[in-house]
């Protein structure tokens, strides 16, 4: 938490030196023409004291807010008809109370958001019908409580979120239909509460959160997620050794379907290789038919072998080219591993076919 503070600490002052607040009732925008006399009515304006509302059925651009540095209360953007992207608030580097970006009809981007660093309360994202990724939240580093990603029914990436670093809270993420996978969070480090994913997504795997240090995980929750079978992560698998936490894993597809079968996972393939990478790349994964299997190394030749969860051997061989094929199409759906032998060298991985 000292890291946290001192980061936040730092984000703080790097911009209110040279401040011009106003507003210490905050302000409410419910028109274009509310949003358009804002310089009018508060030249030299950079930071609003109270809280800003963001909401009206005829407000299409907010590019009269252009210069506004920081929102020391919360900021709600809701109920929006016609505003496409966030373009506007450009300037905007923190906001001190929560975020929240719900409901909008006609919300397709969060571009206009590229200088934002910290969030002070929870952020929360949800109910936005054609909102498809997170671009424009590049530069987000923190969030000093919970983040909520939720009901966004075509977001299908968390792209945008790959400089976030901490969250002090929870992370919740759930029933985004389309949404694939949280390869985007690669670079979260601390989470301060539960993690919660559950309910109508189309993850199927929860690659993306290897980097979060297990002892900061208070708890762990993952349920009725119809497709996700890989949570045998390296968070998630140093988890289960480093704490007593709460855990609630169930109805998710095989190999995620409760904490015997992550934990399975985890021993079959080892935390250490999960954590060090593969010298290998193998592609697609899941995969209904064709593995592709790309040596990434010097290694000539090598032993193949591919089991079964019951540990049966399916298949073994000797490789000696950089690339190979392999038909996985008469096998039934579910999990497989796959061990490569070089030497004293030892490799393995889980295989999805669906």
């Amino acid at each position: 938490m000292k890291k946290l503070f001192l980061l936040l600490s730092g984000i703080l002052l790097s911009f209110y030196v040279s401040a011009q607040p106003c507003l210490h009732d905050g302000r409410g925008f419910y028109t274009q023409v509310d949003v358009d006399l804002f310089h009018r009515d508060n030249p030299n304006c950079t930071v609003i004291q109270g809280d800003v509302i963001i909401s009206g059925s005829d407000i299409k651009n907010l590019d009269s807010l252009r210069g506004l540095v920081s929102i020391e209360g919360y900021l709600d953007i809701s109920h929006t008809e016609l505003l496409g992207d966030l373009s506007g608030l450009d300037s905007l580097r923190a906001i001190g109370g929560h975020f929240g970006i719900y409901s909008n009809l006609n919300l397709r981007t969060l571009k206009g958001l590229g200088h934002l660093q910290l969030v002070g309360d929870n952020f929360e994202i949800f109910d936005n019908p054609v909102l498809r990724d997170l671009k424009g939240l590049d530069t987000l580093a923190a969030i000093t409580r919970n983040f909520w990603i939720g009901s966004n029914p075509v977001l299908d990436t968390l792209k945008g979120l790959k400089n976030l670093r901490s969250i002090g809270g929870l992370l919740q993420v759930n029933d985004n239909l389309a949404l694939k996978g949280l390869r985007e969070l690669g670079n979260l480090k601390n989470l301060g509460q539960e993690l919660l994913i559950y309910s109508k997504q189309s993850l199927r795997s929860l690659s993306g959160l290897d980097s979060i240090r297990p002892g900061m995980i208070p708890a762990i929750s993952i349920y009725n997620n119809e497709v996700l079978s890989v949570c045998d992560v390296y968070s998630i698998c140093k988890y289960f050794d480093v704490t007593w936490g709460s855990v609630t894993i169930y109805n998710n597809r095989a190999g995620c379907n409760n904490k015997a079968e992550v934990k399975a996972g985890c021993d079959t393939l080892g935390v250490q290789t999960l954590q060090a990478g593969l010298p290998f790349l193998l592609y697609p994964n899941p995969t209904s038919g064709t593995l592709s299997i790309q040596v990434l190394n010097n290694l000539q030749q090598f032993h193949l072998s591919l089991s079964d969860i019951r540990g049966r051997e399916i298949l073994g061989m000797v490789m000696t080219e950089p690339e190979t094929l392999i038909d996985l199409g008469k096998l039934p759906g579910g999990i497989y591993f796959m061990r490569l032998v070089s030497g004293s060298q030892n490799f393995a991985s889980k295989i999805i076919k669906y």
